[in-house]
């Protein structure tokens, strides 16, 4: 296609599980497939952190906000086949500390209607005999509607669906957001200029290329470390996703293999290049080597493959999805998690075809809500929140 021929209702940027979402929700809705366009520099192969995230779905967070988004994401990757696999997810804990704030969790997990369950450690040895050991642990909570999805393929049924009904793909870099007399007028792609009436952000750790407004757009990329372990044959019922808050350690059952990724390490504020892949750091290792000793000495879990995933922080560990308020038409959805793609892609979609939304959900999600602050406190701030990473500032 010749972009610059065409003047497009919606330009969404970016082709990670975000944008394709959204260009197949856009695609859904009041838009006409043929008026929109999504362009990403590598439609072929996913380079942004969605080609590399890990995939657990663990739907209850502290932030209502996140809570409703993960639960709405659930049910878009349930319909996708092959999308959504429900394994469960376990919590376990050590202390007496960390237990009390499992039974808080518990109970308001199923104050917002989800299904958890408080397990003794015998029975969370029971549900995952490969990655918790008995002898540490004092209680673990289950959530059995959790699950871990395949980004890779629902970004892909987003991208084949949303082609289906009409939607243009262009493959080039998009070089900056285009202006005339201070109002929006589309795009500048390395394959020329295209016009479109509103365009979506939704390059996740790469936003700040594009997001030089007049609000900060506090997108702040980090490293993280997560290893495969040596190939296993598959059993017939996988583990639960498990996670060691006390730790900030994680695993997942692959199938074939152990994965396991760790946040107790020095935040990293990284820069990215062509992909959400960096470099691995040598201070990774330890960083590993003391999440498996969280696992048990039986499954022998070593490293067979390791890498360093980069994804996106903001100071309150919400994402930013809605209008810039001073350029008309202008949108972003960025720093969102696999865990609250399609649901942030949905209730962007209402807000763009200007219905009613909640309030509370846009105003923690308000992608001007750091107006007045400096990018150096709010990435201060941002990496201050790494080795928490499922707290939350709503409401602060």
């Amino acid at each position: 296609m010749d972009p610059s021929q065409s003047t497009f209702k919606v330009a969404v940027v970016g082709g990670g599980i975000v944008g394709s979402a959204l260009a197949y929700f856009l695609s859904n809705s009041s838009y006409s497939g043929k008026e929109i366009v999504l362009i990403d520099r590598s439609l072929g192969q996913l380079k942004g952190s969605t080609g590399h995230a890990p995939g657990y779905i663990g739907q209850y967070n502290e932030s209502e906000a996140l809570t409703r988004l993960a639960i709405e994401t659930v049910k878009e990757y349930s319909k996708i086949p092959g999308g959504f696999e429900k394994i469960g997810g376990l919590e376990v804990v050590t202390k007496s500390e960390g237990l009390e704030k499992l039974k808080v969790r518990h109970e308001s997990a199923q104050k917002v209607g989800l299904a958890a369950e408080m397990l003794s450690p015998e029975q969370a040895v029971q549900l995952a005999p490969d990655l918790v050991k008995n002898d540490d642990i004092l209680a673990a909570l289950h959530f059995s509607s959790d699950g871990a999805a395949n980004a890779i393929k629902i970004t892909s049924f987003f991208q084949e669906n949303a082609r289906k009904n009409g939607v243009h793909f262009l493959e080039a870099d998009v070089k900056e957001i285009s202006r005339l007399d201070g109002c929006l007028d589309g795009i500048v792609t390395s394959a020329g200029p295209l016009k479109a009436e509103k365009v979506v952000v939704a390059t996740g750790i790469w936003a700040e290329n594009l997001c030089r407004f007049d609000v900060p757009i506090p997108v702040i990329p980090v490293a993280h470390p997560y290893m495969y372990g040596e190939q296993r044959v598959s059993k017939s019922r996988k583990s639960p996703f498990v996670r060691w808050p006390e730790y900030h350690v994680y695993a997942r059952d692959h199938g074939t293999a152990y994965g396991l990724g760790s946040y107790d390490h020095q935040p990293l504020h990284i820069k990215p290049t062509d992909c959400a892949e960096g470099d691995w750091i040598d201070a990774f290792d330890a960083t590993l080597e003391r999440a498996r000793s969280l696992i048990p000495a039986e499954t022998k879990l070593t490293v067979k493959e390791k890498f360093n995933g980069i994804f996106s922080m903001t100071p309150d560990n919400l994402p930013l999805v809605g209008p810039i308020s001073s350029i008309p038409g202008l949108y972003v959805a960025v720093a969102v998690w696999v865990t609250q793609a399609a649901g942030s892609a949905k209730f962007l979609t209402k807000m763009m075809q200007e219905e009613e939304v909640d309030e509370a959900l846009k105003k923690a999600l308000d992608p001007n809500r750091f107006r007045g602050k400096s990018m150096d406190d709010l990435k201060e701030v941002s990496l201050a929140g790494y080795n928490n990473i499922y707290k939350t500032q709503e409401n602060q």
